[in-house]
C-alpha cells in the first residue's frame, strides 16, 4: 500500500507526546477525578451559599456551575449533571441560604445538594452519571494513544528513509 502523505518530524513528535500526555489525562486523570465512590467516602459538608458562576463552553453550554460560599472554599457542579432544573433552582438560592452537601473527594465535585428540605442533586444519579463521563474521557484516551503510536510509526518510518 503506497502512502501518500508523509508526516514531517515535528509532526510525528508532536503526536507522539501530545498523545502520550492527553491520553494519560483523559484514561487516568478523569477517571481518578470521577472514580465511583460511596455515600460513605463522600465529604459532608454545610456551607452558607454566597454566589454561583456558569462556565461555559465554546458553544455557549455549561460546563460547570461554581458554588462560592461565605465559610468554605468554592465547588463545583460538573456539567455532566446539570440540567434546567437544577440551573433554575440554583438561581432562585437566596445569599445565606445553608447548604448541604456531599462532596467528592478527589475533585471538589458535588454529589449531592440540599437547600433545606429540597433536593438539587441526588447522590447516586451524579456518581453514574459523572462514572459515564469518565467512561467516554477513556475513549478518547485510548484514541490519544493511538495519535501517539502513529506518531512513533511515522518516527520509525522516517529513520528507515
Amino acid at each position: 500500500m503506497k502512502r501518500t502523505k508523509k508526516a514531517t518530524k515535528g509532526e510525528a513528535v508532536f503526536l507522539l507526546v501530545a498523545g502520550l500526555i492527553i491520553g494519560t489525562v483523559f484514561t487516568f486523570g478523569v477517571r481518578y477525578w470521577n472514580v465511583p465512590i460511596t455515600e460513605d467516602e463522600a465529604q459532608l459538608v454545610t456551607a452558607t451559599f454566597s454566589s454561583y458562576k456558569n462556565s461555559r463552553n465554546r458553544r455557549g453550554n455549561i460546563r460547570e456551575i461554581i458554588i462560592r460560599f461565605t465559610d468554605h472554599k468554592q465547588l463545583y457542579i460538573d456539567g455532566s449533571c446539570i440540567d434546567d432544573d437544577l440551573c433554575d433552582t440554583i438561581n432562585d438560592i437566596e445569599t445565606g441560604a445553608v447548604i448541604e452537601l456531599k462532596v467528592h473527594p478527589n475533585s471538589d465535585t458535588i454529589v449531592e445538594m440540599k437547600v433545606g428540605k429540597i433536593q438539587l442533586l441526588e447522590f447516586q444519579d451524579s456518581i453514574q452519571k459523572l462514572s459515564f463521563e469518565a467512561s467516554g474521557f477513556t475513549y478518547l484516551g485510548i484514541f490519544c494513544y493511538i495519535m501517539a503510536l502513529i506518531g512513533i510509526i511515522e518516527l520509525f518510518w522516517q529513520r528507515k528513509r
